[in-house]
């Protein structure tokens, strides 16, 4: 006599479904960029393209999961580096931390570059720790939040082309990136600092090709 799974038991395994699609994106993406498909991604977690389709009705649901997790991270370690005492030792470790997430997720850097409304949050997170450190005299107050937020982006470049040869040379390049952060840095900044609104466009358009149309 054939038995229907009960109704817990379906939920169990829909969630237990979900979340091996939401680890096969993660590893799919770490691997390969955003570019990858939905098909490689359900083959990935062994579940079925109607499965897929049925928790995730396009490539942009599933990021915009992906990205909810990923700047819960960054919020709660934005909040913990402006609960530091040290202003400037609460920059380090959030911008520390950001980076080491990204060199774990080759996508990191995309998810941030399509999703304006979190990284609109990011950037008011970034002001806070910028103007912190400047004020307790230990960054130099000719930057920008813009400024910080492209080297950031310059640093996590390094993870994409040194990511095999050299997992940790990121590290390196950030300190380089960090001692022209210091007030005590030689020299002015040459020109000037691009306006927020600039910023956000030339990301976005920066992340056009990034992401597939795939639904």
């Amino acid at each position: 006599m054939m038995t229907t799974p009960s109704a817990p038991a379906r939920r169990r395994d829909a969630e237990a479904n979900r979340q091996r699609i939401l680890d096969a994106a993660t590893e799919a993406f770490a691997t390969e960029g955003l570019g990858v498909s939905l098909a490689e991604i359900a083959r990935r977690a062994g579940v079925g393209n109607a499965t897929l389709h049925r928790n995730y009705a396009c490539k942009q649901a599933l990021l915009d999961e992906l990205f909810g997790e990923w700047f819960a991270r960054r919020r709660a370690g934005a909040q913990k580096a402006l609960n530091d005492p040290d202003p400037w030792r609460g920059l380090v470790e959030f911008l520390e931390d950001a980076l080491a997430d990204g060199a774990t997720c080759r996508g990191a850097g995309e998810l941030y570059a399509i999703q304006l409304r979190g990284r609109q949050r990011l950037s008011a997170s970034m002001r806070q720790l910028v103007k912190r450190a400047q004020q307790a005299g230990v960054m130099r107050t000719d930057v920008t939040p813009q400024d910080v937020t492209l080297l950031v982006l310059g640093v996590a470049r390094t993870i994409e082309i040194t990511g095999c040869a050299a997992p940790q040379q990121w590290r390196r390049h950030l300190a380089v990136v960090l001692a022209g952060l210091r007030n005590d840095a030689p020299g002015p900044v040459p020109g000037t600092p691009i306006p927020p609104g600039e910023l956000d466009e030339a990301i976005r358009s920066w992340s056009g090709p990034l992401v597939g149309r795939e639904t």
